[in-house]
């Protein structure tokens, strides 16, 4: 199969945005990603998938922290700031609001939810790491619709 047929077919499921954050040595990243999923109850763990070559990785070792905040339909714009690779690491959180979890990283501020995790296991995944991470606190604001993915557009 080409690559660009599989991601055609994997582009007709839709999905939610999420923006991964975490922090390491004093310095934040944060990330846009759409490949998130929950995978147990008990213990509560959640996945997501992130490219080898980004610069995300070097804040996510076995037993760091970090935030999936799941973004609202008002977050468009923070969707592509955060995705956007010209962007390092200190502009993708320029102008964005934001709080400090338990932990110490960024929960951005307006989205649908959020869960604090800890890095459990990284996975060799191809040409991604598959990190799997336990939840330890989360919330949701119940007025807010999610950001949808779907075919390449934002819905």
């Amino acid at each position: 199969m080409k690559p660009s047929l599989f991601k055609d077919i994997c582009g007709t499921f839709a999905t939610g945005v999420t923006i991964i954050t975490s922090r390491k040595l004093n310095k934040d990243y944060g990330f846009t990603a759409s490949s998130f999923t929950s995978v147990s109850i008990d213990p509560l763990l959640i996945l997501f998938c992130l490219d080898k070559k980004a610069k995300s990785n070097e804040s996510l070792n076995k037993n760091d922290f970090f935030v999936i905040n799941i973004l609202s339909k008002s977050q468009e714009k923070t969707c592509f700031q955060f995705a956007n690779p010209e962007l390092n690491p200190e502009q993708r959180f320029k102008k964005i609001n934001t709080k400090k979890s338990e932990n110490g990283i960024k929960i951005i501020s307006g989205c649908c939810s959020f869960l604090e995790c800890k890095v459990t296991k990284i996975i060799d995944g191809g040409d991604h790491y598959i990190y799997l991470g336990e939840c330890i606190s989360g919330n949701i604001d119940e007025n807010k619709e999610p950001l949808i993915y779907h075919k390449g557009n934002i819905l």
